[in-house]
């Protein structure tokens, strides 16, 4: 058991990253009923691109977070903050940034 800070930020990342939206939730609610191809082609990128986002090796641009957005009726600012999320290396900071998403 963590005692003072290191402690006190590991609970609060714990307790954050409970019902939080995270950019995997965003992508699953863009796709809806249609395929990860189905929705590359109408976000207009390739579909080795959407695969890079599922599996976290690439973060969607601003532009592309916009169409997103546009084509599923979310919250602009769940879809920033749990993208924004993803970019974050700070897990609390991560955290924090999810939890305004939910």
């Amino acid at each position: 058991m963590l005692f003072g800070v290191q402690g006190a930020k590991l609970n609060l990342a714990n307790n954050l990253r409970e019902n939080t939206m995270n950019l995997q939730d965003v992508l699953n609610k863009v796709c809806g009923d249609l395929s990860d191809n189905q929705t590359s082609i109408k976000l207009g990128i390739t579909r080795s691109t959407f695969s890079a986002y599922r599996v976290g090796r690439k973060n969607p641009s601003d532009d592309v977070l916009d169409r997103m957005i546009d084509m599923s009726g979310l919250n602009p600012v769940e879809v920033y903050l749990a993208a924004y999320a993803e970019k974050v290396h700070n897990p609390t900071v991560a955290a924090a940034f999810r939890s305004l998403a939910a």
